[in-house]
């Protein structure tokens, strides 16, 4: 005030006034206003309002696209089979084989073999092309598996049987495919000498091993935490074959047109996990190229069936009056704090920082409606084979 007359103000900044004030009005009121009407906001198309007097109401007329309206048929009594997979004697000790390969240690192999498939070998080798020296293949103090054929194929073959310092000749013919278009379809070589070489050592499988494994009193102890492990995970395979029925036969019994812009939206989701499975993996998304065409329309049928079967179960949960407390927010953000391994409080504001509480609390309520459709179903339980891994209906013969 003294400063510049009002009208001076009005004329530099007025437009810039109303179209913020329009902005934050339309914020402040579109989202509760659908809340309240319990509208579902699939995407917006258009949006026309007002201009502002400063001395009367503001209106705007929004034009959006909702679900489409779901007919509900049959989710009551569905005829599911859970496929039960026992943990026996044989799988538990394949998990304990399984724990000593990955404790075993390299021990040099004694002097007066040869060396065999699996040993660990450090080799030096000099190769010749043509009379000339060829430092592409010429390598000292290679690290190889044999077996593996991590230098040359065939060449593991040529030098089993060979000693520890022994030196031996090797002629080789490269492939016409060959990387190096220089050496491809030439004859090779090779002097090659083992300097050394080690053996997988396994540990004994005795209690001093389950000791060294983790806080294990005996081998006993260790054999019922893998039998414990093992069935628990058994038990989480079923339930998802179970819940992987029910979506099956839910999208197989209700016809309906999912919109685009959800679809659309889920694909993102799918490429956004992908590219976070890859950050985990030590890769930067940020190097990456963005999406191809190609690539989201892959992620397209995964992308039509979670927002198919999300439509049903939210028009199941209405219809049943199914709801998500805040009691049961809070179960649901304790039991998922402990499997990863943070606190409650630490997971809660986690959280609300990425806006994510909504989210949660969908995820919650469709495993809930999957909890009311499983227990309203005929469940015919079958034996599954041993070797049955998840997602693998074949039952036991």
């Amino acid at each position: 005030k003294g400063k510049a007359p009002l009208s001076v103000l009005r004329a530099h900044f007025g437009k810039q006034v109303q179209e913020e004030t329009k902005r934050k009005l339309i914020e402040e009121t579109f989202q509760p206003g659908l809340n309240e009407k319990k509208i579902t906001l699939v995407s917006l198309i258009n949006l026309d309002s007002d201009e502002i007097t400063g001395n009367g109401p503001f209106t705007y007329v929004a034009e959006i696209e909702v679900p489409p309206p779901i007919e509900l048929k049959d989710y009551k009594g569905l005829k599911l089979t859970k496929y039960i997979k026992k943990v026996t004697d044989e799988v538990v000790s394949e998990r304990l084989e399984n724990l000593r390969e990955q404790q075993a240690k390299l021990v040099p192999i004694d002097d007066s073999r040869p060396v065999k498939k699996g040993d660990h070998l450090v080799v030096d080798i000099r190769a010749m092309a043509d009379g000339q020296d060829t430092p592409a293949l010429t390598v000292t103090e290679y690290m190889l598996e044999l077996g593996r054929n991590f230098y040359l194929p065939g060449f593991d073959e040529k030098i089993e049987g060979m000693q520890v310092e022994q030196a031996s000749k090797i002629v080789m013919e490269l492939p016409e495919d060959f990387y190096s278009k220089e050496l491809a379809g030439k004859t090779v070589e090779l002097d090659v000498t083992i300097k050394e070489a080690k053996q997988r050592a396994l540990p004994d499988l005795d209690d001093d091993f389950a000791r060294d494994i983790g806080e294990y009193a005996s081998l006993n102890d260790l054999k019922a935490d893998i039998r414990q492990d093992l069935e628990d995970l058994y038990k989480k395979q079923a339930e998802r074959e179970l819940e992987k029925q029910i979506i099956d036969k839910l999208i197989e019994q209700h016809s309906f047109e999912a919109p685009e812009a959800m679809i659309d939206n889920q694909v993102d989701v799918i490429i956004q996990e992908t590219m976070r499975g890859m950050a985990r993996y030590g890769i930067d998304p940020r190097r990456l190229p963005p999406p191809t065409d190609e690539q989201r329309e892959q992620a397209r049928p995964d992308a039509e069936r979670t927002v198919r079967a999300g439509l049903i179960l939210k028009a199941i949960s209405e219809a049943e009056h199914i709801e998500i407390t805040d009691d049961d927010i809070e179960e649901g953000i304790k039991a998922r704090s402990e499997q990863i391994g943070q606190s409650t409080d630490y997971f809660r504001d986690l959280l609300v920082q990425q806006d994510m509480l909504e989210d949660f609390r969908a995820g919650l309520l469709q495993d809930k409606v999957m909890s009311y459709i499983s227990n309203n179903a005929e469940i015919t339980e079958k034996e599954a084979l041993s070797e049955t891994i998840e997602g693998d209906k074949t039952e036991k013969e």
